[in-house]
């Protein structure tokens, strides 16, 4: 790891990896450990695949946060500082990282249209977009 826009971190169980509101500019990917996602105080998502990105949606969007990120368990992440210009410096990330939200979209809408109402129509469950955590 001699590139200077990554680096290796460590946070103990409780401490928070991603606050919903920040916005540093960073991707985060996780190499070990076991995370929540919450989303307004409501949990969200349990991460625990090593290689699972996050704040991508953030980093592509130019917005803040959509979603806090805590450690359940003591946790080994990779940092990529500046993320955008890595991203641009090295399309193929760029690439799986579409794919990855391609999947996301994927899934969000298998899920909806699973939830036909009464009319025909898709109901959408509650706070849906919830689900949908940086």
């Amino acid at each position: 790891m001699s590139e200077p826009w990554l680096r290796r971190e460590w946070i103990a169980p409780g401490m928070v990896l991603i606050e919903q509101g920040g916005k540093t500019g960073q991707l985060y990917v996780l190499r070990e450990g076991h995370l929540e996602v919450e989303r307004d105080g409501q949990h969200v998502a349990t991460i625990t695949s090593p290689g699972a990105v996050l704040g991508e949606i953030s980093v592509l969007l130019d917005m803040p946060q959509s979603a806090t990120v805590r450690a359940v368990t003591g946790t080994e992440f990779f940092v990529i500082d500046n993320a955008i210009d890595v991203l641009r410096a090295y399309p193929d990330w760029l690439l799986q990282i579409a794919r990855l939200l391609a999947q996301r979209v994927n899934t969000t809408t298998a899920q909806l249209t699973a939830h036909e109402s009464g009319d025909g129509g898709l109901v959408l469950p509650q706070n849906f977009l919830s689900s949908w955590g940086d």
